[in-house]
């Protein structure tokens, strides 16, 4: 079988192979020009798709690069906050420490009284700081609402939440950029968990003694009073919690001179529990520590212009029957300190009602549904209300509601409040419970101003001066350990964000060096393969010349 060949088609077979070739030639220069062995998908598919998931993995490591720089900044911000708190703490320590000199006068304590306000008013600005992006730093997730505000009567509130917010640094790591104020300075344990009858005449004990009747408890005048009894100071949280509270509330009865007897609230006497068995000595200058079930009290005698220390039987003791231990003028209950509520109202609202008080009704209703961050009433007509948890939000929804007819008592999860007038359509007040076990750093320290800047002159106010003190050393202690562990975190958080920042280093050069791998040109071999392509093409010319000279006509004469 013959093939027939047209002249047509001997041109175009040339004209392609020279185009091919041509081609093949401006590709390779491409490549050299470039740097780039892949040009387009064609040139290596599977390499190209290799390529494109490299790209996207190295865009992810950029935007982890940008997280840590983020992170790092916002938890350097913090730590160097920190630092400021507690310098500022520290110094309000030492203020403590000196107003607790028994040699001040009234006025010295108010002068100390005035620079804690200085600092008091330091450490509120720095617990509502801002980052850059004019963010509250200890807001929790609520970056736009100012954490920390001054009640009218002097206490402070949080009204950030609980939240902590993070940015990915790598593929499964996230870091922590924030710690909320609630739990660096609300969530500080509070020494002072403990009421206490003002020891004189206390009727609470009446029948909690048995056999001693009610009639043996005399009334005494206040400026009788010799015996004087700190709040007392929690030293074990655990015995605290599992022991002093099942047996509360308790009597401490003096039975002599130099003893006295704790009951409990069955009317069990307990004393053995104390170290020294309810021995003191009422003569000592530094007063009698008692330690019984997780608390630490202190017991002092103080005695008056004539009295006889020899005769301390009866001027501590008094029993109703001569000769017989009784009930003495100085007994003391002691009791778990109740939750109290902080009540606000909102500057907005159109009526004069306020709401106040705030006692627990129903404990078990009251810890099951009560939210811990507090509640926001909102009225929708004069007696109606919605309840709704903190923070509150555009997107908030009522948990529940209820209705308070004024003037009168209603109630909320199991806790009672009283209002005095109608209220109107869209008031609002906030209530957010105090509980005991925690005393927010803030209120420890107001709370010891004020104690100063009353500046009493008599034995009982020197001595509560002196015990003020010694609950707001115990608590500013544990809010200084409390940031001092989440800076520890901090440095935690920090250290990691730094190897993290090496270890995606390492993985970008990886990525790096396999996409320069995959798309990166072999100079050598491209210009080698140049060389042979331009010999190709010029071949392919020079053959197509000769081939198109080729015709019958050539042959006829």
């Amino acid at each position: 079988m013959v093939m027939r060949i047209s002249t047509i088609q001997a041109f175009n077979n040339g004209v392609n192979g020279i185009g091919r070739n041509y081609s093949d030639v401006i590709r390779t220069q491409e490549q050299i020009s470039s740097g780039k062995r892949i040009l387009t998908p064609a040139d290596d598919p599977v390499a190209s798709v290799r390529l494109l998931q490299l790209e996207q993995q190295q865009a992810v490591l950029g935007q982890y690069k940008d997280n840590l720089t983020a992170a790092k900044n916002s938890l350097t911000q913090e730590e160097t906050t920190l630092n400021s708190v507690n310098t500022v703490l520290q110094r309000i320590r030492e203020l403590g420490v000196q107003a607790g000199g028994g040699a001040l006068s009234a006025e010295d304590r108010k002068s100390i009284a005035k620079e804690l306000e200085q600092r008091e008013a330091e450490l509120l600005n720095l617990m509502n700081t801002r980052n850059a992006r004019g963010e509250y730093l200890f807001a929790g997730n609520l970056g736009k609402t100012e954490p920390f505000t001054r009640n009218p009567d002097g206490t402070y509130s949080y009204f950030g939440d609980e939240g902590q917010r993070s940015l990915q640094v790598a593929s499964s790591t996230t870091v922590p950029i924030n710690d909320n104020g609630k739990r660096l300075f609300e969530d500080v344990t509070n020494a002072d968990r403990v009421l206490r009858s003002s020891g004189v005449d206390n009727p609470a004990l009446a029948g909690q003694i048995p056999p001693l009747p009610a009639t043996t408890i005399p009334a005494v005048p206040s400026d009788e009073q010799r015996v004087f009894m700190s709040p007392g100071l929690v030293q074990d949280n655990d015995t605290f919690n599992s022991t002093f509270r099942a047996g509360e509330p308790y009597s401490l009865v003096f039975v002599s001179g130099d003893e006295f007897r704790i009951y409990d609230g069955s009317g069990a006497d307990v004393t053995s529990e104390i170290p020294g068995g309810g021995q003191i000595d009422p003569l000592a200058s530094d007063g009698n520590v008692i330690n019984f079930r997780g608390m630490r009290f202190q017991l002092d005698v103080v005695l008056q212009e004539g009295d006889n220390e020899q005769d301390l039987d009866n001027l501590l003791a008094n029993t109703a029957t001569p000769g017989t231990p009784g009930i003495g003028t100085h007994s003391f209950t002691l009791a778990v300190a109740p939750t109290e509520f902080a009540v606000t109202r909102s500057s907005t609202n159109a009526s004069t009602a306020l709401v106040s008080g705030g006692t627990i009704s129903n404990q078990a209703t009251f810890n099951s549904q009560f939210p811990t961050s507090g509640v926001v009433l909102r009225f929708t007509n004069a007696t109606d209300f919605d309840v709704y948890a903190q923070p509150v939000g555009a997107s908030s929804t009522p948990i529940a509601s209820g209705t308070a007819t004024a003037p009168g008592t209603f109630s909320v999860f199991g806790a009672d409040f009283n209002i005095d007038v109608a209220a109107a359509a869209g008031d609002e007040f906030g209530i957010k419970p105090q509980f005991q076990e925690q005393r927010s750093i803030l209120n420890t320290i107001s709370q010891l101003r004020q104690a100063l800047e009353s500046s009493p002159t008599t034995t009982a106010g020197n001595l509560a001066v002196r015990d003020e003190v010694a609950i707001a050393l115990q608590n500013l202690d544990n809010g200084i350990g409390q940031v001092l562990e989440v800076q520890t975190e901090i440095g935690s958080r920090l250290n990691m964000i730094e190897t993290t920042e090496i270890d995606n280093e390492d993985v970008t050069l990886v990525n790096k060096s396999v996409q320069a791998d995959l798309r990166e040109l072999d100079y050598a071999e491209a210009l080698s393969r140049l060389s042979f392509q331009t010999v190709i093409l010029e071949a392919a010319q020079q053959s197509y010349v000769k081939i198109a000279g080729l015709s019958l006509f050539n042959q006829l004469r």
